[in-house]
């Protein structure tokens, strides 16, 4: 798995750097500018970090697809990798890839503004409110991305053909959303207990929601490494 992953690492090594550069050259113009555009390059500086993470999410997305449809499937699907560890690797790298983007961009603003938006919040959150924060990035990007692959996957057994995959891809991503939503609202609304966070602002989560992610990323994660294993046929 972890020569996966090193892998999956070196052959999105320009991108990474490519995005982090392009981030750190648009803040360093955008310090340029901040006495003459006072707020504005703050605000410049947040969607150029926003702009870098979806295009970051992006690339961790069409990785599986070109395992999926490329001639690099052949080369993932041969070695001798359980269905577990390619699921893991790719969940792993995007972590990492991601996180590195985010810490740049975070870092960058953080530089342009001076801190003093990292002094205001530092000063408002506690130790543990702030691993909370952390835990819940990395379980959004884990929960979300397995999800994907699910779709992806699925999209790629039951429509073999590379354009109609995608796009059936894209319309069960859709549909299972609805069903997914829907259900989360059911079962919040079945069992109503509430946990309160409090932060900088007082946030809620509920219980019969938040345990039915888990089992569903549970759930899913064990079935596209099945189908990845045992039903991908290049």
């Amino acid at each position: 798995m972890f020569h996966l992953i090193k892998y999956e690492l070196r052959g999105k090594l320009l991108t990474i750097l490519g995005i982090c550069l392009t981030v750190i050259i648009g803040n360093l113009f955008l310090m340029t500018k901040v006495d003459s555009w006072q707020i504005g390059a703050p605000v410049l500086s947040g969607f150029l970090g926003g702009g870098a993470l979806v295009v970051i999410c992006i690339a961790s997305l069409t990785l599986m697809s070109d395992y999926l449809y490329d001639d690099q499937g052949y080369l993932l699907f041969t070695l001798p990798q359980s269905g577990v560890s390619i699921m893991a690797s790719r969940l792993i790298t995007a972590v990492i890839q991601i996180s590195i983007v985010m810490i740049v961009s975070v870092s960058m603003f953080c530089l342009l503004d001076q801190g003093r938006l990292l002094n205001a919040i530092l000063q408002q959150v506690e130790i543990h409110e702030l691993l909370y924060f952390i835990l819940m990035h990395l379980w959004t990007i884990v929960s979300t991305l397995t999800f994907m692959y699910f779709c992806m996957v699925v999209g790629r057994i039951a429509l073999k053909g590379k354009k109609v995959g995608k796009i059936g891809s894209f319309i069960i991503f859709f549909l299972l959303s609805i069903a997914r939503t829907g259900l989360s609202v059911a079962i919040a609304n079945l069992f109503p207990q509430m946990v309160q966070i409090h932060s900088v602002t007082i946030m809620t989560m509920n219980v019969g929601s938040m345990i039915f992610d888990i089992v569903t990323f549970v759930l899913l994660f064990i079935a596209t490494s099945y189908l990845l294993e045992h039903k991908v046929d290049l």
